[in-house]
């Protein structure tokens, strides 16, 4: 069954119709792929939602309902501390956040690509020497 380290942009799509939101929900049918996120995917995801509020597309219950879906989502966990200083070294050299590193030294580490909705990550990370880290969300078949 193939892995993937799963981006809050890719995770955000689970809850918000955007481009590739379908390719996106593929990851949660019929368990066809094992999923591993940093810890934190959960804080940005409820970042997502709070900003929808604020901005009025959504209402603040709809952003509570999807903090706790996303707690049910069959993902491993792990530890952002735990990669901080791969990510650092990460986020050098790719020039990239250490929000973003996290999520690439994770794939690094475990050896399952990254899945991104972030374009402008996936361009940045394609070009580089961790281009095999990376898969574009509107790749997923």
């Amino acid at each position: 069954m193939p892995r993937y380290v799963v981006a809050a942009s890719v995770a955000a799509k689970w809850y918000f119709e955007e481009e590739h939101s379908t390719r996106a929900a593929l990851l949660l049918a019929e368990e066809r792929f094992d999923l591993v996120a940093p810890d934190f995917i959960r804080i940005e995801v409820a970042a997502v939602a709070w900003k929808r509020v604020i901005r009025g597309e959504i209402e603040s219950a709809k952003a509570d309902s999807i903090v706790s879906e996303l707690v049910g989502v069959p993902m491993d966990m792990e530890p952002a501390v735990d990669l901080l200083a791969a990510a650092m070294r990460v986020a050098f050299q790719t020039r990239r956040s250490v929000y973003d590193a996290i999520y690439l030294a994770l794939a690094i580490e475990s050896g399952n690509p990254l899945i991104t909705g972030d374009r402008k990550l996936f361009e940045a990370i394609k070009a580089g020497p961790f281009a095999a880290h990376v898969v574009w969300i509107g790749d997923l078949a």
